[in-house]
This record gives C-alpha cells, sequence and structure tokens, in this order.
C-alpha cells in the first residue's frame, strides 16, 4: 500500500478519491473494480430481449430514448451504448448504486453528498437495495459487480455486528488471499468463527483490527475528521519474529508443501509447525528461511532484526 493511502492517515474525502483514482482506473490489475463493461452488458442483453419479444421495429425506437446519447449521434441503440456507456455509467440509477455500494464497501465511506443525518438510513437501506439489483439484474455470482455487492453487504454486517461475511470479501478487506482465509480457518488460529462458506460478522471484525490494511468504516464521524491511529500498545500475546533486508517477515503463511524450510541452502532443515521453525530460527546466529518473491520464486532470505508483533495478527498472515 501506498504510504499516502494508509488507512488511520486518510480521510472521507481522500478515500473517495482513492476509490476513483485506483480502483476504477481500469488497468487491468488486482486492484481494478472498472464494472462499466459489465453493466453494458446486462443492459445490452435487456435491451435485445425486448426486442425479440415486442419485435426490432416496435422497440428500437423507444431503447434509443432510454439512452443518454448527448453529442453521438445515431438511430441504433447498439451503437449509442457502445460508443458513449463508458462515459455515462454514473448517470444510471444502476451505475450510481454499485459505484455508491464499491465506496462503501471498499471504505467504509459514504457518498459525498450524503449528509451526517441521513447516513445511517443511507448505509441501513444499501443492502436493501443492492439485493434488489442482483435478483433482477445478475444470472450469476461472479464478476466486478456481484463482488462489489458482496463486499458492500459483508462490510454492512461488520459496521452492525450482525450476520455473516463472505470469505472472498473478508479477504479482500483484510489484504490477503482467499487461499490465506481458508488456511486460518484450517488451522484454527485467528479467531474465525465459521458458518458454511462464511464467517460471523463479530469474528470478522475482530480479526480485522489486526490488519493494518484494513480500512475500518468512517461514515460516522465527519469528513474532515482523520480517523483515530491505531493504539501502539500490545493487548495480545507478543512473539519476536525476524526480519529480512527487504522489510519482509517470518510468518505463518510461509508453509510450502506443509514444511517450514529453515536455514542455509545447503543445511535447510524442514519442520512441521510454525512454532518449531520460529524455535529453531531463534537459536540461530543468522536466522535464514525460505519464502517466496514476488515474482512467486521461492528463495532463501537472512534475517538482519527481529520485530515483535502481536500472535494474533501474526496467525492471521
Amino acid at each position: 500500500m501506498n504510504p499516502t493511502s494508509r488507512p488511520e492517515t486518510l480521510t472521507a474525502e481522500g478515500r473517495r478519491q482513492l476509490w476513483i483514482e485506483r480502483d476504477m482506473s481500469g488497468d487491468g490489475d488486482e486492484n481494478d473494480w472498472e464494472y462499466s463493461a459489465e453493466l453494458h452488458d446486462i443492459l445490452a442483453s435487456r435491451f435485445r430481449t425486448i426486442e425479440v419479444i415486442l419485435g426490432k421495429e416496435t422497440a428500437a425506437p423507444h431503447l434509443l430514448k432510454m439512452l443518454p446519447c448527448h453529442n453521438v449521434r445515431s438511430d441504433d441503440w447498439e451503437v449509442i451504448l457502445d460508443e458513449y456507456w463508458p462515459a455515462s455509467w454514473l448517470e444510471t440509477n444502476g451505475g450510481r448504486l454499485i459505484d455508491d455500494a464499491g465506496l462503501y464497501g471498499r471504505y467504509g465511506v459514504t457518498p459525498a453528498d450524503v449528509t451526517p443525518s441521513a447516513r445511517r438510513q443511507w448505509v441501513d437501506a444499501l443492502g436493501t437495495r443492492l439485493e434488489a439489483f442482483r435478483s433482477l439484474a445478475l444470472s450469476g455470482s461472479h464478476g466486478i459487480v456481484s463482488r462489489i455487492i458482496n463486499l458492500a453487504i459483508s462490510r454492512h454486517a461488520i459496521d452492525t455486528g450482525e450476520g455473516e461475511v463472505d470469505l472472498t470479501s473478508l479477504a479482500i478487506l483484510g489484504g490477503v488471499t482467499e487461499g490465506r482465509i481458508r488456511n486460518i480457518l484450517s488451522s484454527g488460529e485467528g479467531g474465525l468463527e465459521k458458518i458454511g462458506q462464511r464467517v460471523t460478522a463479530t469474528s470478522a471484525a475482530a480479526w480485522l483490527k489486526g490488519r493494518k490494511e484494513f480500512f475500518a468504516s468512517i461514515w460516522q464521524q465527519p469528513d474532515d475528521e482523520a480517523p483515530e491511529a491505531p493504539s501502539p500498545d500490545f493487548s495480545d500475546e507478543v512473539v519476536f519474529v525476524p526480519v529480512a533486508a527487504d522489510g519482509s517477515h517470518f510468518h505463518p503463511g510461509l508453509a510450502r508443501n506443509g514444511k517450514f524450510r529453515i536455514g542455509s541452502k545447503e543445511e535447510d532443515v524442514p519442520y512441521d509447525t510454525f512454532e518449531e521453525a520460529l524455535a529453531a530460527l531463534q537459536k540461530m546466529a543468522t536466522p535464514r528461511w525460505r519464502r517466496p518473491n514476488d515474482a512467486g520464486n521461492w528463495g532463501i532470505v537472512s534475517g538482519r532484526d527481529w520485530k515483535r508483533i502481536e500472535r494474533r495478527q501474526l496467525m492471521s498472515m
């Protein structure tokens, strides 16, 4: 995460800008939440269905009038939809709904035009509006629009402490992979309470408090008020782990094929558990362990320092 986007430093307006500049960039990376192509396909499919049922000559003129065409001149609604849609999705009711849901789900703020006195009602009504949109417009559970809806509904569950959170949304909020969430659930660490393929909202909220990547909701406070910085004190058991030169540290997510490889290239030893591996590292003059680099290639790194971290947070990595 860029230093300028640390959750504890960003006001509501800063988070709104982050949604526009990073998540809606359309770069196609893991932070890309640009959903207009999906809305285009949904609308085009429905328009074609109407034409099939009512006939093209009857339906096409009326479908054309429904679209904001502005300076695009054509008598074909498909041309208008294809050429103008990317610039006009926020002019539609559905486009605004999904954009608002993405902003709230990702960053825990409401749109700027929602007054403080109206925010509680807006937040509470959002889930109902999104479920209605899902039932009418979506035919499957995959895609960016569905992910945004799930994330906003999960955020609301966490904010209210009621209901469940799906695993994908929890991974997004916590800045980890869904595979890591499943590993945490399998290990029984992290305090997450599973219900089917979800976790309880209360356990998700407790786990997310230990995640520095999590943008805790701030829609309840004035827009110009920065989030309260987390307490520097530790409330849970503290564990010391070695830190490599690049700032990465040894943690439970570094098991490969169920083993932690500890030691130099010629003398590395496999350990079954994180505790055994950490104990071995603590006895070494220069701790060395295997971990993947940014490209996913596994190699040995050497510890240059030691860091103390809460066990609960450590076990969630």
